[in-house]
């Protein structure tokens, strides 16, 4: 018997391993080329887009080449940006990138704050859905009253953000009350920005 295990363990041992599955094909020095050429073209097209919304001194085109690259943007993506004609294009666009890279791009956008942050801060409101009908109405009021001029633009910024982040959160499965007491919680919001609003000659 302890021969037999002896044999049986030699055998196993001396069994040769099996064969490592194959490598994934390096992409081709061409591949590399083209996606290098789409995230210059890309990160062109967000500069010339957003200019508006940006300092004049300031460029964008080497951050945004940096981000396609090391978030690895799609290529239907980079080609949106590339042919983007103004800052309108910028949520088109933008919802084609993964939650992440997205972030990260419009941190590069907004971070020098100013218009462009109160642009970015557009965006990220009007692609919220809180799934409660009050609150929708009021984050849509903040996305539209963060366009009125009459308003300080430091004002705007800080509400911009700060409704952004707050909502940014879950709030699907809330039980009942909670989602009452929400709903009259952002009644009376929409109710006194709206009061705000029209003081300064704004109207939503």
């Amino acid at each position: 018997m302890r021969r037999l295990v002896a044999v049986l363990v030699a055998a196993c041992g001396s069994s040769a391993p099996p064969p490592a599955p194959p490598a994934p094909p390096a992409p081709t020095s061409t591949a590399v080329a083209d996606a290098a050429r789409a995230c210059r073209e890309a990160a062109v097209g967000l500069e010339r887009a957003t200019r508006a919304v940006r300092g004049p001194e300031s460029s964008i085109v080497r951050a945004m080449n940096e981000r396609c690259i090391d978030d690895a943007w799609p290529e239907a993506a980079a080609a949106c940006f590339a042919k983007m004609t103004g800052d309108d294009d910028l949520a088109r666009c933008a919802g084609m990138l993964a939650d992440r890279p997205r972030r990260a791009l419009l941190d590069v956008i907004g971070g020098g704050g100013g218009r462009a942050a109160i642009a970015v801060a557009r965006l990220r409101l009007q692609g919220l859905t809180v799934g409660i009908g009050a609150c929708d109405r009021f984050v849509a009021a903040v996305a539209d009253v963060l366009a009125c001029e009459q308003m300080p633009l430091d004002t705007r910024v800080d509400l911009g953000n700060s409704m952004a982040d707050f909502w940014d959160l879950p709030t699907t499965g809330l039980p009942a009350d909670a989602q009452h007491r929400m709903a009259d919680v952002c009644d009376a919001s929409l109710a006194q920005l709206q009061a705000e609003a029209t003081s300064v000659g704004c109207a939503l």
